[in-house]
């Protein structure tokens, strides 16, 4: 019998690459605002963490400016952002035989919830979740506040639910939500199996075609 029956995914990085996006949405907020150039490995930094973290520490922006620079973000991403993106190769098997073999599955990403959605359905991978949890507008939410939103809804529990995440952030949600944790090396984030040897984990999955066999092991 197999340990988990809910399979949470993160999103950026993990199931699709969505720097193309991320970048223009990044770049049309900073022509709007007239915001300074960032360096490439800045504008990879905002990959993964909440909107306002990485516009004030890339920007040093604060109050009604950083609340501006978040809302032009957000309106190229649903209108033009969401379609830049590309699922990685593979990734429609997994979630089709995850579904098949009755796993419920989950997506908890910190990408607004309104895009998400879109995305996925545009990419015509949505119906194989229960749920798919992102942000809300002008209200902040944790990684570990989007897991445990996802296994309440999935009706699962700690011990039976496994997060599937590229970066830290996911890594250390899933330590505060006490659920475990698969990392993947083909995201933003983590690149070799020593960035995840510091967090726990059930495995490391250097490509998506190691994802199942690592989940049916356990």
């Amino acid at each position: 019998m197999a340990k988990y029956s809910t399979i949470i995914f993160d999103l950026d990085g993990t199931l699709v690459d969505t720097s193309e996006g991320i970048f223009n949405s990044i770049r049309f907020a900073q022509q709007q605002l007239h915001l300074p150039e960032i360096t490439p490995q800045q504008m990879r930094s905002h990959i993964g963490p909440p909107m306002q973290e990485s516009y004030n520490r890339n920007f040093h922006l604060t109050g009604d400016a950083l609340q501006r620079a978040i809302d032009l973000h957000v309106q190229y991403a649903l209108t033009k952002g969401l379609y830049e993106v590309a699922i990685y190769e593979g990734i429609p098997h997994v979630l089709q035989t995850l579904h098949q073999q009755g796993f419920r599955l989950a997506v908890a990403t910190l990408k607004l919830e309104e895009t998400a959605q879109k995305m996925l359905q545009y990419l015509n991978i949505a119906q194989y979740f229960n749920c798919i949890c992102g942000a809300l507008k002008d209200k902040h939410i944790s990684k570990k506040q989007l897991l445990e939103k996802c296994m309440d809804i999935c009706h699962s529990t700690q011990r039976t639910t496994l997060l599937v995440g590229d970066s830290k952030y996911d890594a250390q949600g899933a330590a505060e939500a006490g659920m475990d944790f698969l990392g993947v090396l083909y995201g933003f984030d983590f690149a070799t199996p020593t960035d995840v040897a510091d967090f726990s984990h059930i495995g490391i999955a250097p490509h998506v075609e190691d994802i199942l066999p690592i989940i049916n092991a356990h």
